[in-house]
């Protein structure tokens, strides 16, 4: 049977997002709760701090989003963002949903040649950026049909222009809750981006369920923003988060691991949602003052047991992890007051449910590995202009994610690895995560990433790049396999191993896999 939680949580929240507009109701319920308390900062490298409250951040969304009326953008169109986390970028980002238009937040590492693919994609006619984006942004206008151009520096001078200050900001359109609310496009590290999208329900619903209910966040809490909000992480755990429990945010632009560090101590960081690189670069910081977190939540990709290990010692807390996609995002979550049980990320959220099915198509029972196929109100409405690939993925409302895991009978589940990541040696199956977790106990490794090369013999052969401790001394390779052998199978041994300075990330911080691949095809 497929494992769920009981649904009148989400129900009882599910008549809140039903309300037209239930994002841009976010706004004028977080203004109305906490008007002069601080909703997000952001400090410049001079070591100044700008900041807006959550009344000052109602009235900027508002008269933002009448600028962009007054530009020609309305309901159930397209609007391209392109920018770092800050304070313009999230009055931009709330001022599109609140007339009922479509938010495409980009990358900021994105081509201009994919900038100009996500605007026909969408039909997008206007791409907002911010001041490091305007030459791929004129480029990309250049490549693109019809596209005009709007920097955020720009939007955030004509909103303050036209802020009076008389009478209450103008109501949100009253567009329905299932309208789309945002597009976004999958990372990409195992295939071809695909546009996810994700209606206002579902982002209303489920932040303020995970935000509130679950994670228990409110208006003490302090959040470092170091996820970008240009993904499904971010979004939610970081700028939506904020409107719903009234916590107070740093706007993060750029991760550094010893800088950021030094933020959570000076601004007093209580929570901080993270990905595994992230925790990674915190663990391995020389020894010195601590933070005091309440806790960190890890998502987005499996996070070693080493690697989680060595970030609680430096950042002096816990770490629980969760487990989503942009597609069905955090459909489990290992959350306090729940005991925690590391390699697991928790159990299905109220309102969702998760099973496990073999090749064949049937359901395994508790402890047997499976796909794992996911169905509640976190879902996606599907792909964008792709109706196969929805249908491929979404079938009798099941998603199925590509992950293979174990669901033990307490509910817990453990994710495994991904199906296109496993590697088929001699007919054996080696999942990359179970050796990359190994290879994260060697002293001499901070990270590992394994990956399978076309082998004539054996189908596939494992091959190891790493990100040395000490990049001067990096390990030996003899070192490194007869340590593998102690404490693996001999069949999931790597038998190629690569040094590296840093892996090719994703814009989410997710190692690119099909880059490494591609290092071993030139």
């Amino acid at each position: 049977m497929p494992v769920g939680n009981d649904p009148g949580l989400a129900e009882r929240l599910l008549a809140q997002a039903a309300t037209p507009n239930p994002l841009g109701a976010l706004v004028e319920r977080s203004a109305a709760a906490w008007p002069s308390a601080i909703a997000f900062e952001l400090e410049l490298d001079d070591g100044t701090t700008r900041s807006l409250d959550f009344g000052t951040l109602h009235i900027r969304v508002a008269t933002a989003a009448a600028e962009l009326r007054r530009r020609g953008v309305r309901a159930a169109d397209a609007v391209l963002l392109s920018g770092a986390n800050d304070l313009n970028f999230v009055v931009s980002w709330l001022a599109i949903v609140h007339i009922g238009a479509i938010v495409v937040p980009l990358p900021i590492v994105s081509a201009a040649a994919e900038v100009a693919a996500r605007a026909l994609a969408t039909h997008a006619r206007l791409l907002l950026h911010d001041r490091e984006r305007s030459e791929t942004a004129s480029t990309a206008r250049d490549l693109g049909d019809h596209l005009d151009l709007l920097s955020l520096d720009e939007l955030a001078a004509a909103d303050s222009a036209t802020a009076t200050g008389e009478g209450p900001p103008a109501s949100a359109e009253a567009v329905g809750a299932d309208a789309p609310a945002m597009i976004l496009f999958t990372s990409g590290t195992t295939g071809t981006p695909r546009g996810a999208i994700i209606s206002h329900r579902t982002l209303a619903l489920h932040t303020t369920l995970l935000a509130c209910e679950l994670i228990g966040l409110g208006a003490d809490d302090r959040i470092l923003g170091v996820l970008p909000l240009t993904h499904s992480y971010g979004a939610r755990m970081v700028l939506l988060a904020t409107l719903v429990s009234g916590a107070r945010t740093l706007l993060v632009p750029r991760f550094d691991a010893a800088r950021t560090l030094e933020q959570m101590i000076r601004h007093r960081t209580t929570w901080i949602p993270a990905v595994p690189t992230m925790f990674a670069a915190w663990g391995s910081l020389a020894k010195g003052r601590r933070p005091k977190l309440r806790w960190c939540l890890s998502a987005g990709a499996p996070l070693a047991d080493e690697i989680l290990h060595r970030a609680e010692a430096r950042l002096d807390t816990t770490i629980r992890q969760a487990y989503g996609m942009t597609e069905a995002t955090l459909a489990t979550l290992d959350a306090p007051p729940q005991c925690r049980t590391i390699g697991s990320v928790g159990r299905v959220v109220p309102g969702v449910e998760v099973k496990l099915i073999n090749t064949e198509g049937l359901e395994v029972p508790p402890g047997q590995r499976g796909e794992i196929l996911i169905r509640g109100h976190n879902l996606m409405s599907g792909y964008l202009d792709d109706t196969q690939a929805s249908q491929d993925a979404l079938q009798d409302g099941w998603m199925h994610s590509g992950d293979v895991g174990c669901l033990a009978a307490d509910g817990l589940l453990c994710v495994v690895d991904r199906i296109k990541d496993m590697i088929i040696r001699g007919g054996n199956n080696v999942y990359p995560s179970e050796v990359e977790a190994v290879l994260a106990e060697h002293p001499g490794v901070r990270e590992a990433a394994v990956v399978g090369r076309p082998d004539p013999w054996y189908g596939e052969e494992i091959v190891a790049f790493l990100v040395p401790t000490n990049p001067a001394d990096p390990p030996d390779p003899g070192d490194l396999e007869r340590f593998c052998r102690s404490r693996l199978a001999r069949t999931k041994v790597p038998r190629e191993w690569h040094i590296v300075e840093a892996f090719p990330l994703g814009p989410s911080r997710k190692i690119l896999k099909r880059e490494l691949r591609a290092r071993l095809d030139s």
